[in-house]
């Protein structure tokens, strides 16, 4: 039984707390608290504690239940409690957030927006793929300064040539081969070195995806079975839905993933309209690359794709793909039963591979 509910506003370098008691009176208040952690070491079983969804609410809230106590943590946007207040203050944050946590807690008058709370596993995922996408758009944008480089020098190099350029064995042999002013040359040849160290810097972070998703490959090993998952897809999918159980139905999962279409209703009339792109992006980025080989790994997803590409073109055949795809994954993991057509072969390749990589970064982490 709660005897303390907590408000917390979490901030960079503060934090503002409003305590109420069991009858819902506020009997602290703390303004300007810098010492947190001394805040969340007095906790026990006996607190409840409400904070919104900021940058460090996940690693708080860790702390906060080691101790014994429990932890909510909201989206401030549903809070209609503050979102619908005229003056948003922190005092009126925190005093607004503990005062919603006991009438939840209490009369269950109404439910708190509560968030999903990843496993230490998914969220340190998470953080590695988000550096992932970073080094992706930086290697596209250091790619796309030498592409306007050689084309201020009229340069148009064919596509073998111009992957012959950006590869680190053939990149030196071809850059000198080009006939351009000296301020280009100077330009390309360290923007090149800069590509280069991306590329590295991109296979580091892949050995340590792996390492750190080795608590899920129970769940990887069933994915790549499946013609066209990887190791490295697997992963980003798991670290992407985190626990597979809290999607119903395969409708919430695909809106959750950005593959499902929209569709806005009214007067009786409904329209269905493109994709909600404010959604989690990296499945739904990763798997785009690799829709054909999806396509490919059974004759019904083979016929889906055929018939809608000749229907409705390419774009909403790779969608209707994607998202055949990810209900099958979600099948599979609550099942626990692998892909009907799976390609014993090609599995064995896969694994190999994982295998390889993973023993290449347990190597690295012992000689570096």
């Amino acid at each position: 039984m709660y005897k303390r509910f907590h408000g917390v506003d979490l901030h960079k370098r503060f934090a503002t707390i409003s305590t109420r008691n069991t009858s819902g009176k506020e009997i602290n208040y703390i303004s300007n608290c810098k010492k947190f952690k001394d805040f969340v070491n007095a906790l026990n079983s006996e607190d409840l504690v409400i904070v919104e969804s900021v940058n460090n609410s996940f690693f708080w809230a860790d702390e906060i239940e080691l101790k014994g106590a429990e932890c909510i943590i909201i989206d401030p946007y549903k809070f209609k409690i503050i979102s619908e207040s005229w003056i948003k203050t922190d005092k009126r944050d925190s005093k607004s957030l503990s005062l919603a946590l006991w009438v939840s807690t209490t009369s269950q008058e109404f439910s708190l927006p509560e968030i999903y709370k990843p496993k230490p596993v998914v969220r340190e995922l998470r953080k590695l793929f988000s550096q992932y996408t970073i080094l992706n758009k930086q290697i596209v944008q250091y790619k796309n300064i030498i592409q306007a480089t050689l084309t201020e020098d009229s340069i148009v190099l064919d596509d073998d040539i111009k992957t012959k350029l950006l590869n680190p064995r053939h990149g030196l042999d071809i850059f000198h081969t080009l006939q351009i002013s000296y301020s280009a040359r100077i330009c390309i040849i360290m923007n090149i070195y800069l590509l280069w160290n991306l590329f590295d810097q991109k296979e580091i972070i892949k050995r340590e995806i792996y390492k750190v998703g080795e608590p899920l490959k129970k769940e990887m090993m069933l994915l790549i079975t499946i013609k066209g998952v990887t190791a490295f897809l697997a992963l980003a999918f798991l670290a992407d839905v985190g626990d597979i159980t809290r999607f119903k139905n395969v409708r919430q999962l695909n809106a959750y993933l950005g593959t499902a279409p929209t569709v806005k209703a009214s007067g009786g009339k409904a329209r269905i309209g493109s994709i909600n792109r404010h959604s989690r992006k990296l499945s739904r980025r990763l798997f785009t690359q690799c829709v054909f080989h999806f396509a490919n790994s059974s004759p019904e997803l083979f016929g889906i794709y055929s018939d809608l590409k000749s229907r409705r073109g390419a774009g909403r055949a790779r969608i209707a793909i994607l998202r055949r795809l990810f209900i099958i994954m979600r099948s599979m993991l609550l099942t626990g039963e692998e892909f009907k057509y799976k390609n014993e072969s090609l599995f064995t390749d896969k694994v190999y591979e994982y295998e390889r990589e993973k023993n290449r970064m347990n190597h690295l982490a012992h000689t570096g």
